[in-house]
């Protein structure tokens, strides 16, 4: 198994946290059970390789999009697998996937419903199927740097302003004081793009930094009470109950790759 983490063009950081390759040619995780974390991002995936599916039985999309997710999700691999993964800050979702909240939240898509097959072909057809890692970050820029120019600047400025308050740890009503705007509109402005709520985004930021934090105290929560409530609601276990060397292989190797190269944070596998 091999994961490679490439850094997306500067424009493009604030809606853009990384890229990932990923590939199992061997199929050493082939028919394993693969969970991932409830995360306050979207996923752009691409798939060359053998696709993998859901538990259900449902095969993934050729090029999928995953919206934020709520609750664990768990899939199969199979061998042969290749794809590439663009993990999409809250902004990025909101800004290159908008109006599609109450489709995207807690499921995947099939790129070709949002963008048509022609247009879902074209930009798989203009990645690199192989791992050619620099082809693939240039084509990937070029592609959502086009998408993120037929935004105007003070659409993106807004939810990126949107998002920044949110992570700083104040309260709704504080928020919306500090943006000029009513609560109803922000919840609105979130179930829109997003398909969930201003305080479940910072419920999973919260989630997300404790998981990293593991047995560490935190100071995300109020108390252990909030954070363990917090724990059972999307992970459904307690901070207790999970330990950082028990984490798969594969979250393992999702981690080390981030690391090397000092990008997003995100758990994204357990």
């Amino acid at each position: 198994m091999r994961i490679v983490a490439l850094e997306p063009h500067q424009q493009l950081r604030p809606y853009v946290l990384s890229y990932r390759m990923v590939e199992d040619e061997q199929g050493k995780f082939a028919g394993t059970p693969i969970w991932t974390c409830p995360e306050p991002v979207g996923v752009l995936s691409a798939n060359f390789g053998k696709r993998s599916y859901h538990e259900s039985g449902e095969i993934h999309p050729k090029v999928g999009l995953l919206g934020v997710q709520t609750q664990t999700r768990k899939w199969i691999s199979q061998p042969e697998t290749l794809f590439v993964m663009a993990i999409l800050s809250v902004p990025g979702m909101m800004t290159l996937f908008p109006d599609i909240g109450q489709d995207s939240a807690d499921n995947l898509l099939d790129v070709s419903g949002l963008w048509g097959e022609q247009r879902t072909e074209t930009f798989w057809r203009a990645l690199p199927h192989a791992w050619q890692l620099n082809d693939m970050k240039n084509a990937m820029d070029s592609w959502l740097l086009t998408l993120l120019s037929a935004v105007p600047i003070s659409v993106r400025e807004r939810r990126l302003q949107l998002h920044q308050a949110l992570t700083s740890n104040r309260r709704i009503d504080a928020v919306c004081e500090h943006l000029g705007m009513t609560p109803r509109t922000l919840q609105r402005e979130f179930q829109r793009h997003l398909g969930v709520s201003p305080k479940q985004v910072m419920n999973l930021h919260r989630l997300q930094r404790s998981v990293r934090a593991a047995e560490r105290p935190v100071q995300e929560f109020a108390d252990q009470a909030h954070e363990i409530r917090t724990w059972r609601r999307y992970l459904r276990r307690t901070p207790g109950g999970y330990r950082p060397e028990d984490r798969s292989v594969l979250a393992e190797a999702f981690a080390a790759s981030g690391q090397r190269t000092n990008l997003d944070p995100t758990i994204f596998y357990l």
